[in-house]
């Protein structure tokens, strides 16, 4: 049984002045299956619906049709699904926090801080490269370090399902760390599912792509099977990915 299915799931928004209001589709029945441990990459241009997809799945946006069933259970949403965890591409906090904080927030807003939360907020902190960050504030981090601790701040958390909104977007040094990071907790059952219009930040963690396309999913493949050929021109250049998936 799949983690997560999709049918028909569609989203369209007003734009346009109030006298003359109209309606701009952003998913236009979308069906998707994710499996439980799976990396999913959905790559896409700007405004091909990959955040509205994202935000949908997550409770925290209401679809305007099509079912949503995660572990078998159909979800209607109006709220974030228990155990999901969704990083959006520019996290924000506030500027006083400082990146200890920000990990240990997730972990101790239930109850105490465990011996063994500790230790995972430590090793966690360590394998993304945030150590010697802990004692620094959120206002003096560059966007590529407050990314890693976004992601650092989902996997602490020890989440059934992480969203990851362009959070692997532009990540420079610190992408090799957190693709690995992210392999390791899918190994041990945690789905990810991340969003990018570059598909090349994707296909280093993926274990498959698909592609979003005006709100459509027009194509897919898997790092077993690469298939560059489905990708729309915006995708550039298709040996690329090929090469980058293998």
């Amino acid at each position: 049984m799949p983690v997560l299915e999709l049918r028909s799931v569609r989203k369209s928004f007003f734009s346009g002045s109030p006298r003359s209001p109209r309606r701009a589709d952003a998913l236009l029945g979308v069906d998707l299956d994710v499996e439980a441990g799976e990396i999913l990459g959905i790559v896409g241009n700007a405004a091909s619906g990959k955040t509205t997809l994202l935000l949908c799945a997550a409770g925290l946006l209401r679809r305007d049709g099509g079912s949503i069933k995660w572990f078998g259970e159909k979800f209607a949403g109006g709220g974030c699904l228990p155990g999901l965890v969704y990083v959006p591409a520019v996290p924000t906090y506030y500027p006083f926090l400082k990146v200890r904080d920000v990990l240990h927030y997730y972990c101790a807003r239930d109850a105490g801080l465990s011996s063994r939360r500790v230790k995972l907020i430590a090793d966690t902190a360590t394998r993304l490269g945030l150590t010697d960050s802990l004692a620094t504030c959120a206002s003096q981090l560059d966007k590529e370090t407050l990314k890693r601790v976004a992601i650092a701040q989902a996997i602490v958390d020890e989440p059934k399902i992480i969203l990851l909104d362009g959070a692997l977007d532009m990540l420079g040094a610190g992408a090799l760390l957190v693709q690995r990071a992210l392999r390791e907790i899918s190994s041990t059952g945690t789905t990810i599912i991340a969003a990018s219009r570059h598909a090349n930040f994707l296909a280093h963690v993926a274990t498959r792509i698909v592609v979003l396309d005006g709100g459509w999913l027009t194509g897919s493949f898997s790092a077993a099977r690469p298939n560059p050929t489905v990708f729309p021109s915006f995708v550039q250049p298709a040996k690329q990915i090929a090469e980058r998936i293998h």
